[in-house]
């Protein structure tokens, strides 16, 4: 090939390239010398003409020169195109991530050229690695609250939306004496007492209005007899309206112990909560404290002696203050006790999430005397909590929602269809021959495609809800679509989305999919009856070849 020359025309093209371009000789020794290289170039990296004709290593060192020749080497050897990610200083001391294409030039009689095209892809490999990051958080997060809720001492059931049990931890398989296999599909009604349960079922649908209370049962384990114990329902709803529950039952004896030994002995009371590492305080009827336990030192850094005579409302969050006079009324009233979370003041000035249990202790007629409050610190298990409807509801290899929130917010479109009328579609869609992707490459690829994939989804539906609804299948709630021309332009967003190849474990893989839409109507006003239309028009799109899509209105 001689000499580079290259005529105007290419010279104006490559100039005008947006990614840097070089092209190398192999010289002696295996080295490759710089021959020509365009202007983005001389931008990013700040050569100059005094860079033709010097060798790799001459210009980026012995070191990082060595790891590049070989690359350059392989290439001219196999004669085919390789693609790797690399990273560099750009000319102003910035680190940058590049996507290098190797391109071999070979003709007889000559020494074989190497093209090399780098694109900047810093952008792209920085939310890698922080969508990366947020998913390694993810998985630590949900194994830290799956550990949270197994080690809970207390009670714990996850119900369904009609109340009956799914779920159990171990302490509530201890607690009602039974296997998890026995209680899972029963009625929560079915496993209070009969004097319990117009309460529990009270209590239950308080808490779908959003209106959460603490009730005083008892529940009745398999061989036994009934337990006391404080319930709380809490709904679990992501989009504001519950797909499910947890019931927490906290077993009220050893509470109810402790204040009778308070009524019986000052003395002893004292012995017992120096002992123990919750703080317990007494309040009397005009919100002042009259005893801290020790432990308030190392939970919120109060000396006791400093805390006492306080007013309540001095150490509890504005916020939350209003919950606690409604249960310290209900104690007045003549309940016996009440559970209730707050945020608690620190000496330091933070705010600590704390769960109060309080009894009431009342004289030889009924009359109340004060009452007996144990504090505990669950800053960490709420925090792990509010994670777990995030956590719950989302894919993680993707990031992207998953079934069973999508299922969610489809079933909550269609009751609004019916009511008011206005359309919307669904589309449903995978990649075109994934299988051989897997089987080609591996299932690590396969997942780096899958991510990947996804991205480009979420990037080209980014006003819609997109979901993984399996293996290498998605699924779009398209809420506001109402004409044909509108699913259109969002298939072609996402197929122009697909026209560039992704890179996978140093392999280029050409992508395609297949999607199907269908609009919501008559006869089609379930979602399995839509996604089943939509799957059908994803077929009939398949058979018509890649990239392409069908519409059923």
């Amino acid at each position: 090939m001689g000499r580079i020359q290259l005529s105007l025309m290419e010279r104006v093209l490559a100039d005008g390239l947006g990614e840097m371009l070089f092209i190398m000789k192999a010289g002696r020794s295996g080295e490759f010398v710089y021959v020509w290289f365009n202007r983005k170039v001389r931008e990013e990296l700040g050569f100059g003409d005094e860079h033709i004709g010097r060798t790799i290593s001459e210009v980026f060192g012995k070191e990082i020169g060595e790891k590049m020749v070989k690359r350059y080497i392989e290439v001219v050897q196999s004669s085919g195109q390789a693609v790797y990610e690399d990273a560099y200083i750009d000319s102003d001391g910035g680190k940058r991530y590049s996507e290098v294409m190797l391109t071999p030039l070979l003709d007889e009689g000559e020494a074989p050229y190497v093209v090399a095209l780098v694109k900047d892809i810093t952008g792209r490999k920085q939310n890698e690695l922080m969508r990366r990051e947020i998913i390694h958080r993810l998985e630590e997060s949900t194994s830290r609250f799956r550990a949270l809720f197994e080690d809970n001492g207390d009670a714990v059931l996850e119900l369904d939306p009609s109340g009956q049990v799914t779920g159990a931890n171990p302490a509530a398989l201890r607690l009602f004496v039974v296997s998890g296999e026995a209680l899972h599909g029963r009625p929560f009604s079915n496993l209070v007492s009969d004097q319990s349960r117009s309460l529990a079922e009270a209590a239950f649908s308080l808490a779908a209005e959003g209106n959460l209370q603490d009730v005083r049962i008892d529940v009745q384990p398999e061989n036994g007899q009934p337990v006391g114990c404080l319930l709380k329902f809490t709904p679990v709803a992501p989009a504001g309206k519950p797909i499910g529950y947890y019931a927490n039952l906290k077993e009220m004896r050893e509470l109810d112990k402790l204040a009778h030994l308070y009524m019986e002995s000052q003395n002893q009371f004292k012995i017992i909560t120096e002992s123990v590492s919750d703080v317990i305080v007494t309040i009397d009827g005009s919100w002042r404290l009259l005893y801290a336990s020790p432990s308030t030192r190392a939970q919120y850094g109060y000396d006791p002696a400093v805390v006492i005579g306080k007013e309540t409302g001095d150490l509890v969050h504005p916020d939350d203050f209003p919950d606690l006079v409604r249960g310290y009324e209900e104690i007045l009233e003549g309940r016996h006790v009440f559970q209730i979370r707050l945020r608690v003041l620190h000496r330091n000035g933070g705010w600590i999430w704390s769960e109060l249990n309080a009894s009431a202790v009342r004289g030889p007629h009924g009359e109340f005397q004060h009452m007996v409050v144990v504090v505990r610190d669950i800053s960490r298990q709420k925090a792990e909590e509010e994670r777990l409807e995030h956590y719950a509801y989302h894919d993680q290899l993707t990031g992207l929602p998953n079934r069973r929130l999508f299922l969610n917010r489809l079933a909550d479109r269609i009751a609004e269809y019916k009511k008011t009328g206005k359309r919307f579609a669904v589309a449903l869609m995978d990649l075109d021959r994934f299988k051989a992707v897997n089987d080609k490459w591996g299932h690590n690829v396969g997942d780096d495609v899958i991510r990947a994939f996804s991205h480009r989804i979420e990037s080209a539906a980014d006003h819609v809800l997109a979901a993984r609804f399996g293996g290498d299948e998605f699924v779009i709630l398209i809420t506001d679509c109402t004409t044909r021309e509108e699913a259109e332009t969002l298939a072609c967003r996402i197929v122009a989305a697909l026209r560039e190849p992704i890179v996978a474990g140093g392999h280029v893989i050409p992508i395609s999919t297949s999607i199907g839409i269908a609009f919501a109507g008559p006869g089609r006003l379930s979602t399995d009856a839509l996604l089943k239309l939509a799957d059908r028009a994803m077929y009939d799109a398949k058979q018509e070849g890649p990239n392409r899509y069908r519409i059923v209105e």
